[in-house]
């Protein structure tokens, strides 16, 4: 059975380094303005994630549009900007591709009591 374990343990390091490697690649290739080839690069690396069943790595939750598939590149496919709204402060990252905005809460400020 620690065999078992240890082997799949295994195939999920050696996806997610294949997955990591992909994900370097498809912003290389959107750097240099092959967007179609960086979308089928990432979708590689989704692709291998789903027939090992494993949730997806921060990197690709983050790291590329949920809309349209391309590497989010800040100043390349994205642009990133912070909003305040009252006590939280968001991160909104919209893809220039496909106009989508992602929007990820960064703080939360804790209301200030008073002294007495």
């Amino acid at each position: 059975m620690a065999a078992k374990r240890r082997l799949k343990k295994l195939a999920h390091e050696l996806a997610v380094d294949a997955m990591r490697r992909l994900y370097i690649e498809a912003i290389r290739f959107a750097r240099r303005g092959d967007i179609e080839l960086a979308r089928e690069l990432v979708s590689d690396a989704d692709e291998i994630r789903r027939v090992l069943r494993l949730r997806k790595p921060m990197f690709l939750r983050r790291g590329v549009c949920k809309h349209c598939s391309v590497p989010l590149i800040p100043g390349v496919t994205a642009s990133y900007r912070l909003r305040r709204d009252g006590s939280i402060t968001r991160l909104v990252v919209t893809c220039t591709v496909c106009g989508f905005k992602h929007r990820y809460i960064v703080k939360r400020r804790r209301a200030e009591h008073p002294k007495d």
